[in-house]
């Protein structure tokens, strides 16, 4: 590793993974070649403290540190912005159909594909892209929206709080305070990858745990294992952060956030 020529080779045989990974982060008034430059450097970052021993392959460990730079220097360009609870859960719920749509039809779908699946009006969708581009930038959703038929405002009980005590709930509660990135710091290298792979907090579809089985050469079971010891540790950081309660019951599924929701239905 610390040959400089090996090094530069390796760098320049994965340059290609840092500019899918910046543009997802491109928000309005960046500059995606300041993206990249800090991609770049998450990639040096990975190739000086990558090891091979641990069975990792290097795309996806460089994938991560390349993320991590990227999201740093967002964070810290756009510390003033804050998304409100209900625009959060819109957008949580419209990337995750955008993947599901994306994985099925093998191309990005389109926002008519996508507001007619969802049975979202055309101020619901707003509501959600508005999110999307503060904290992504995704290019394929900023096309201008107007009301249409067919889009009528159903999604009701879809935007319903969830219970806080499940995984997706938790990382979308420290990610809204912007406290991801400190509470996974708070667990283990292997524990925080299997997170990220989990809840595709990458930027990738989330995986199975068959598949990131795979990935990490661990058996399905060994990866539930570690991602419930994961979760469980991120919840007690997030308690003592207080953003939720940690509830009696020894299952840990008594949690309630540091804000309060109406259980109601959510015209966005």
């Amino acid at each position: 590793r610390g040959d400089r020529r090996a090094k530069e080779r390796i760098m320049e045989l994965n340059l290609k993974l840092v500019i899918p990974i910046a543009k997802r982060f491109l928000y309005q008034g960046a500059d995606l070649m300041d993206l990249v430059e800090e991609g770049n450097l998450g990639l040096l970052h990975a190739i000086d403290k990558f090891e091979p021993s641990k069975g990792y392959r290097f795309s996806t460990y460089a994938s991560y540190w390349v993320e991590q730079y990227v999201r740093r220097s967002v964070e810290e360009n756009s510390k003033t912005i804050r998304i409100p609870p209900h625009a959060w859960t819109a957008l949580r719920k419209w990337l995750k159909q955008w993947d599901n749509m994306h994985g099925k039809l093998g191309r990005d779908p389109t926002m008519a594909e996508m507001a007619k699946h969802m049975h979202w009006n055309a101020n619901q969708v707003r509501t959600a892209l508005n999110a999307s581009e503060i904290v992504t930038g995704l290019s394929s959703m900023e096309t201008p929206l107007s009301s249409g038929d067919g889009m009528d405002d159903t999604v009701g009980d879809t935007l319903r709080d969830t219970d806080s005590a499940s995984p997706d709930n938790l990382i979308s509660i420290l990610r809204l305070h912007d406290d991801l990135k400190d509470a996974l710091v708070e667990i283990g290298e292997r524990e925080r990858m299997i997170v990220e792979f989990r809840y595709g907090l990458t930027g990738q579809t989330p995986m199975t745990l068959n598949d990131i089985g795979k990935k990490l050469s661990l058996s399905r079971e060994r990866v539930r294992q570690i991602e419930e010891r994961a979760l469980l540790r991120l919840r007690r950081v997030a308690a003592k952060m207080g953003l939720i309660e940690l509830g009696r019951r020894p299952d840990h599924t008594n949690l309630q956030p540091g804000w309060q929701q109406p259980k109601t239905k959510t015209d966005i």
